[in-house]
């Protein structure tokens, strides 16, 4: 097969993962396969000296009109096109993988940008069911989303494959998380959260909880990491304490460390299509308390403590148990390590793989 991606979003905090984990294992299983890699050449570079892969310089924005005008695919004679998100182009006509993530623009009042954008959105995810020989979907939570927002017209295209924590994620040594502690000037005691700060993420309960957390005497210092959107600049006066340290998007090796170093990630998002984060930090052997909402239960299996994401005393009372109780955070460790384990790359590329040649 000769296989267009589409990888301009390979820097993108999220499906930029998506895309570099998922090229990585597809590549090494492809065989004889070609992979035509449409995008910025300086992003994709690590796949440059692959002999099954071909890098196509073309950087339309995402979402422009460019990208639907502008078709490089046509010329490169590919078998089938794989688009990672909802932009497909909707005057292809060859066949076509899309990978839905989730509905948020859809589902959750106020996520999307403008009332045009949730149009547009939902037009082209509407689309993508229509032209996609085979739709992706990163959860069964995603897969239903589809299926109540769109009917069940689609339902035999769409195929749950799930996302991983990448490879790099595990267990640090001590040497390496003291570092990133002193640059950061951190305490020896962390409740972490890590992802965007968005209105569907929740922090402001977050805030509320460690409030309640340090009214019960918990030594720990509040780490929030992830890019800020200013419809939550109104969070600011609650974080004016010097307990809470904001540190914005860090490189991935201190992401890395920051959950080795924590004590617990809390994650109480409203909306998520997947939520890798979870894994991540199971996989460094981070305890997780995480929201019972939408897919994170999935994800996050028996190996997490599942709280309402907006009782605020029922999540600081699971958070203090997890940082006062050894035998239960030994448990939990030890689950999501394990838990972890049940998601990887290696087999999101064979399902891929196995997706596209069936088409």
């Amino acid at each position: 097969m000769r296989i267009g991606f589409d990888a301009r979003m390979m820097t993108h905090p999220g499906i930029g993962r998506y895309i570099g984990c998922l090229l990585r294992e597809m590549i090494k299983q492809a065989g004889k396969d070609e992979f035509l890699l449409f995008g910025d050449p300086e992003h994709l570079q690590e796949f440059r000296d692959n002999e099954n892969v071909k890098l196509i310089s073309w950087k339309a924005p995402v979402y422009s009109i460019k990208e639907q005008i502008t078709l490089p695919y046509n010329a490169e004679k590919i078998d089938l096109l794989h688009v990672p998100h909802f932009n497909i182009p909707v005057f292809y006509r060859g066949k076509m993988v899309v990978t839905t993530h989730d509905l948020i623009y859809l589902l959750f009042a106020g996520s999307a940008p403008s009332a045009l954008a949730k149009y547009y959105a939902r037009f082209m995810i509407g689309t993508a069911l229509k032209k996609a020989k085979g739709v992706i979907a990163v959860s069964k939570h995603t897969r239903d989303d589809l299926t109540k927002v769109f009917g069940s017209a689609y339902s035999d295209k769409i195929k749950v494959i799930y996302e991983a924590a990448d490879k790099a994620f595990h267990q640090e040594d001590i040497a390496i998380t003291d570092l990133v502690r002193r640059k950061y000037h951190l305490s020896d005691k962390v409740i972490l959260y890590a992802g965007s700060v968005k209105p569907h993420k929740n922090v402001a309960t977050l805030l509320k909880v460690y409030k309640l957390l340090k009214k019960w005497g918990a030594p720990h210092q509040l780490v929030i990491v992830g890019k800020w959107d200013k419809k939550e600049n109104y969070l600011k006066p609650m974080m004016a304490d010097e307990n809470i340290r904001y540190l914005g998007e860090v490189p991935f090796e201190d992401l890395e460390a920051l959950y080795c170093l924590s004590d617990v990630l809390v994650h109480l998002s409203l909306y998520e299509g997947f939520g890798l984060t979870v894994l991540e930090a199971m996989q460094c052997g981070t305890p997780v308390v995480v929201s019972e909402k939408t897919s994170l239960p999935e994800v996050a299996g028996e190996a997490a403590l599942t709280v309402p994401p907006l009782n605020v005393e029922q999540i600081a009372d699971s958070v203090f148990n997890v940082l006062v109780n050894s035998e239960l955070r030994a448990g939990m460790i030890g689950a999501g390590l394990e838990r972890a384990k049940q998601f990887s790359w290696e087999r999101a590329a064979r399902e891929t793989l196995e997706l596209y040649r069936s088409i």
